[in-house]
Order: structure tokens, then sequence, then C-alpha cells
């Protein structure tokens, strides 16, 4: 194998790794995205149904491709007269804003404390986004011109430069801004005032009354009364603020009025539609994601009669649709149960191969002379293996194949099974599980330890079970015909579809997929999940099924039923309890259905029903033998990708593994370097280079 045959090797899995929109270019600087671009579905199905007019949802987890999808989009709104696309990083205009938030004084008569510092974050990030969209409006404004420009006569070309710019003006220029705001605040905290009045009497009387009518008990139900009165109230008020900010940056930012301006300008453009593309929207918290889509994309959708449409990319259940009606949307599922299922549920796994084959074709037909000169199995057995391995994750796929660069190809080897399998597992270690190892020294909150802690916790019931269902079998204990002493597999189980929300959160982190639904040895639904390929290889688990028709059942058979194992998981780290003292019910996990019914309000004294963890004692345990200095979760991002490299980096080479921009990379390498020590910048050259330090190692040992 020639250096020249290994280094095209190692193009082909930047390629697939990489996913920041402008990495997809030649030595020339040329996008080779047309040549790149491979559809999910044979025959560009996904990408046709993203370019229909409507606004559509793209959901999927990392990796799944979402960002590619939207510069293809670019590409061909472009080639369409009347059309202007116009993308959005959400995520870095959101992080971005609320570095930059700076106070007016005139405010504190409207807020006070956290809504204060809640209303300047959300007034920043609107305002940036407009801008943002305004920009690229003017950045297109030129080309787009001189393509009319038959159609415009004397100073139009002029006109509408200066009507682009006064958009932008009115929104970030704060006295201009603040001319409209005032106005705006001022109504909306008379109608928030009465409203808050109303709302605490409503609810003083409707607690009050439900005390006195209980049954002979009125001295202690007031009492509780009184304590659910207080936390009612609260609970009201701080939703009332919801309210309030969504309501006061629709009138602030006047919606209405920037759609008519907007299509004023672009008409006269020739442009009939404008296409946002939204990305990275879910890696925003919850509360600016519902805001953004409550001010900015269901006014800009629902008010523009047609005009404006989006293109959103969302995580699998981070999904909010505000005011759009969810049957006017379409969503495009990427995830590998979502996406097959709804097209051909009987051929799910043979269209999800059919896919790897096409990428790694393509990406080796266009950077190499051929996939067959690096691998020493049959093309079939590799396509399979990959699916399996990524579960038709790009960007996984590029780790994988980056991985065997450096342990097999350089040494010019050809690729075996076992490399694909020992990769596999070094992409499990390496980017999914090593943040449970590292999180111990991040500065989190309580919450999110909790989150980390039951998603480890139950990582590791799921995966006893399985081996012990695996010892079962080799033993002879489980000895029905569909189980193999020599094949012992248990990568895969089934759990009710009532209970899903409980593992959504090992899926969105890729350490389980969904594989299918059907109904169990019971009848009942039930969806099956399989282990990340890595995670099983790692704990010694077969991963799959013995192959022929008469194993179809394989995987809902009684022992791969883990609904009761995670349900006393669930249990052993949280309980449903009243917040009334006086009163203190615990209710088990059947009475949830009922507590929903009464928006989680106790029977007994009507107070708050909460989900409250008992596990704060193990995690304080854990976190009190820490001797390193604690860093934040983006620094501990960024050191987890430069403890993965071998040599110093660009902050570009490692953008794909943090998904940040090389430029809030560099910031923190800095922070991590001057600071703490933990990071070692190599300024010889510009830009940078960066390592992690003998230090930084430290929190990996």
């Amino acid at each position: 194998m020639t250096e020249k045959e290994k280094n095209e090797f190692s193009e082909v899995a930047e390629s697939l790794k990489k996913y920041r929109r402008a990495d997809l270019v030649d030595q020339n600087g040329e996008s080779i995205l047309d040549e790149l671009y491979v559809d999910l579905l044979d025959g560009n199905i996904i990408l046709q149904k993203c370019l229909l007019d409507n606004t559509t949802f793209l959901v999927g987890r990392k990796g799944t491709g979402k960002s590619t999808i939207f510069l293809k989009l670019e590409n061909e709104y472009r080639k369409k007269s009347g059309y202007l696309p116009c993308y959005v990083d959400v995520k870095t205009v959101y992080e971005l804003s609320k570095t930059v938030v700076t106070n007016q004084e005139y405010l504190s008569e409207y807020f006070s404390g956290e809504q204060l510092q809640k209303y300047l974050i959300a007034r920043n990030f609107i305002q940036s986004v407009l801008t943002r969209i305004y920009e690229e409006i003017d950045k297109r404004s030129q080309s787009l011109l001189n393509r009319v420009a038959g159609n415009l006569f004397g100073n139009s070309k002029k006109t509408i430069k200066a009507e682009i710019q006064s958009l932008s003006r009115r929104i970030n220029d704060n006295k201009e801004f603040q001319r409209v705001e005032l106005p705006a605040l001022q109504e909306i905290k008379s109608i928030n005032d009465i409203s808050h009045r109303n709302s605490e009497q409503a609810t003083k009387r409707g607690l009050f009354n439900f005390g006195k009518e209980s049954n002979g008990q009125e001295h202690k139900k007031q009492a509780g009364g009184e304590l659910a009165y207080e936390r009612a109230v609260n609970t009201e008020i701080a939703k009332k603020a919801e309210e309030s900010l969504t309501d006061i940056c629709l009138k602030v930012f006047d919606i209405r009025q920037v759609i008519i301006d907007i299509k004023k300008i672009l008409g006269k453009m020739k442009i009939q539609h404008l296409v946002i593309l939204l990305d990275d929207v879910s890696e925003i918290e919850n509360d600016a994601l519902e805001l953004f889509i409550d001010t900015i994309v269901a006014p800009l959708n629902n008010w523009s009669e047609e005009f404006i449409k989006f293109k959103v990319a969302f995580y699998p259940n981070r999904i909010h649709y505000g005011k759009i009606d969810p049957g006017k949307i379409d969503v495009v599922n990427l995830d590998f149960y979502n996406l097959y299922s709804e097209f051909d549920s009987n051929r799910m796994e043979e269209n999800a191969i059919d896919f790897t084959s096409r990428v790694l074709n393509n990406r080796f037909n266009y950077f190499t002379d051929g996939i067959e000169l690096y691998f020493d199995e049959k093309t079939e057995d590799i396509y399979e293996l990959f699916f399996k391995a990524s579960m038709n994750v790009p960007r996984i796929m590029g780790y994988i194949l980056s991985y065997l660069h450096v342990s097999t190809i350089i040494y010019g080897k050809k690729i075996k099974r076992a490399d694909i399998e020992n990769a596999a597992e070094r992409y499990y270690n390496e980017k999914i599980e090593a943040f449970f190892k590292a999180s111990t020294y991040c500065l989190l909150p309580m919450q999110e330890n909790r989150k980390i802690y039951q998603l480890e916790a139950l990582r590791d019931v799921l995966i006893s079970r399985s081996k012990e269902i695996k010892k079962q079998i080799t033993s002879g204990d489980l000895n029905g015909k569909l189980y193999q002493k020599s094949y012992p597999y248990t990568s895969h189980f089934h759990i009710s579809k009532d209970i899903e929300e409980y593992v959504m959160s090992l899926e969105l982190n890729h350490f389980i997929t969904k594989y299918d639904e059907k109904s169990n040895r019971d009848g009942k639904a039930v969806s099956i999940y399989c282990f990340n390929y890595g995670l099983a290889k790692k704990n010694n688990i077969l991963w799959g099924k013995p192959k022929g028709n008469e194993y179809r059942t394989y995987f809902i058979e009684r022992p791969f039923n883990y609904t009761t194992l995670i349900l006393e998981q669930i249990k052993e780290t949280k309980v449903l309890k009243c917040t009334n003292p006086q009163c203190g019910r615990v209710f088990s996990e059947s009475e949830r259905v009922g507590l929903e019914f009464t928006h989680y309000k106790c029977p007994d004294c009507s107070a708050t029903v909460i989900e409250e963890s008992v596990i704060d004692a193990k995690i304080e345990k854990k976190l009190k033998g820490v001797t390193l200095r604690k860093i934040t979760a983006d620094e501990m991002n960024v050191l987890l990708a430069l403890n993965s490299q071998t040599n110093p980096v660009f902050a570009k080479d490692i953008a794909t593994d943090v998904d940040m921009n090389s430029q809030r990379i560099s910031k923190i390498c800095k922070r991590l370097a001057e600071d703490k020590k933990l990071v070692i910048i190599h300024k010889t050259i510009a830009p940078y280079k960066y390592e992690i330090s003998d230090q930084g190692k430290l929190y990996f040992a």
C-alpha cells in the first residue's frame, strides 16, 4: 500500500467525520457536496421531501447528517429561481448572545433579578437571529439583484440595500429599539398585573374550598391548602412569567411588521419564498428553545402566508411545535427505526445496509481507487458490519474509519473483521462512555449529576441482565430451540412501549438504538432496542440473532423483556412524593397516570407532587473524593477531544468532537492553558495548535 493510498483512506474518514458545513470542499476550496451527498433512501427521497414547499422538521441524533442535508438544500434552492435560502446555526447564535448581554437601566422597572437576565438573553438571542437573517438577505442580494437587473430601474438597487440596512438598524440601534420596546413593555406589564391578581385569587379560592369539602378533616386540609396555595401561586407566577416573555418579545420585535418588510424587499428582488434553515435547535436550553419557536418560528411561519418556510433540525424527543399546526409540518426522521419503518418495515435492515454501502462506495470511489483495496473481507460483510457498528450514523462511520487508519492502514495492512470490531469498541470508549468517567470533575448542577448517575446505573443493569441471560444460554438453563450455546446472542431487548421515556437519554447518547416494534409473546406492543456495537463488544455480548426465518421472534422472547428491570431501577433512584410535609404521601409508578391527569396535584391535600431523587447521598459521596480542580462541561469536552489526539491539533480539527466552532474552542483552550495549565498552546504557527498537558491527562488516568 503506497503512502498516497494511505492518505486517500484518511481523506475518506475525515470527510465522514466532519460535520461543519464548510468542510466538504476540495483542495481548491470548491464545494464537492454534490459529488459526496448520499441520500438515506435511494432516489433522493429524503432530499425531495425536504424540498417541498412545507415547513419541515428534520429529527435525528447527533451525526445523522442533518447539517449535510441542510447544506445540500441550500445548494438546491440557489439553483431554483424565486427562492432564497438562509442558514442559521442556532446553537452558535445563542451561545454568542449569552456572552454579550448588556443591561439597560430602564428595564429594571419591568423585570427583577433572574427574570431580567432571562429577558436580556432572550432579547439578545432574537436580535441575533433576526440580524443573521438580514445579513443573509444582504449577502445574497447582490447576485440576486444582478440576476433581475433588467427589471429594476434608476436607484432601485440602492433603495433595496438601504431598506435591508434599515431593517437591521431598527433592532440593533438601541435608541431606535428602545422607542419600540418601552410602550410594548408597559402594555404587557399592565396586562400581567391584572392577570396575576386574578390567578392568585382564583387559586386561593380553589384550594381553600377543597379544604372545606374534605370529610370532616377541615383543619388538616386547611393547613395543607395553605402550603399548596403558596406553591401553586409560585407555579402560576412562573408560568405567567414565561408567557409574558413570549408576549413581550412578539410585541417588541413586531414580528408582523418584520414579515411585511422582508416580503416587500424580497418581492423587488423577484423572491417568492424565503426558506430559513435552523440547525442545532435542540442544543440550546429547553426554555430558550420554546421561546425561540414561539417568538420567531411559529409567527413567521403562520403569519407570512406561505412566504416563509422553515427547515428545522431537532433531536428526538426535543421537538417543540409551539403554535404551528403539526398537521402542516413534514417530519423527516433520520434515525434507523423511525426512518426505515415508515417506508418499508419488512426491509428495514436491508434498506439501512444499502445506505451504508452507498455511503462507503461513494466516498471510496471519490477519494481512492475503490473500497476493495483496503479490506480483507467480502464487501457485503463490510457493509453489514459497518451498519451494525454505526446504526447508519455517518459520523460514527467516519470515526471507525479514522481509528482503522491509525491501527491498520498506516502499517500497510488490509482491514479484517476483528479490526472493525476493535475500532467500534474504541469509538464507544472514547466518544460515548468517556464523559461518564470525566463527569466527576465537571462543575455541574446536582440535577445534571443525577441524570448522569441514573444514565450510568440504567446502562449497567441492562448490561448485567444481558450477561446473565448469556450465561443461562451457555450453561443450558435456557434450553429452548431458539437458544444456541455456541452463539448466545443477547444484544437486543424489548420493553413495553409506555415506558420508552426512561430509555430516551440512553438512545439519544447512542448507548442503545431503537430497532423495531412488535407484539411480544403476551400479545403486548413492545419496542425492541439494541446495544451500541462497541458497548456489546466491550462486554463480550454477541450482537444480533441467529440467521434463519425460524428465529424471527428471537428478540421478543420472554427472557429479553426488560420492562420490570427498568421500572425497578427507576424506583431505586426516584420517588414520586407530595411536597406538603404534613401530608408527604409517596406514590407508586402505577399512580403516575392519575397524577398526570390532575397535573401532579396530590389527591389528599392538593399540593404539588414532584419526582424526587433518592440518590443524592451516593452522588455526594462519589464527588467528595475528588482531588483535581473541577472544570466546566465545555472545558471537559474540549479536554476529552484533545486527550484522544496523538499530536497537537488545530481548533478546527476537534470541532467535530465537541460540536463547537473553532473560535469558541480556541477561547476555551486559552483559558485551560493560562488559568489551569491543562492545555499546551503551540504558537510557532498561526493558527495555533493545541495539545493536552500532563496535568490534563490526570483527568483520564
